[in-house]
């Protein structure tokens, strides 16, 4: 597990776009819940802007993160049921 701030990583996987990884990960906060970040990296230090991804990027890294097990594999399911008209 990577630290970050006042949390720690527990599943992380990423894409490359251009010169940057585009990660999503899975953090564990010291308050004992669970949340997940989207960020850009650039030779090991975060960047301060926007994530912009391609829908095929976006899907890409979904399709890793519900396999690295950074999102749980009904996500998708859950996802369908809350935009369901």
């Amino acid at each position: 597990m990577v630290s970050s701030d006042d949390a720690k990583v527990t599943a992380s996987t990423f894409i490359n776009i251009e010169d940057q990884e585009t990660r999503i990960e899975k953090l564990h906060l010291d308050t004992g819940h669970e949340k997940i970040r989207l960020s850009s990296w650039r030779g090991g230090n975060i960047l301060s802007k926007p994530l912009v991804l391609s829908e095929a990027e976006l899907l890409d890294l979904l399709h890793l993160a519900i396999n690295a097990g950074v999102l749980p594999r009904d996500f998708i399911g859950k996802l369908r049921q809350g935009i369901e008209i």
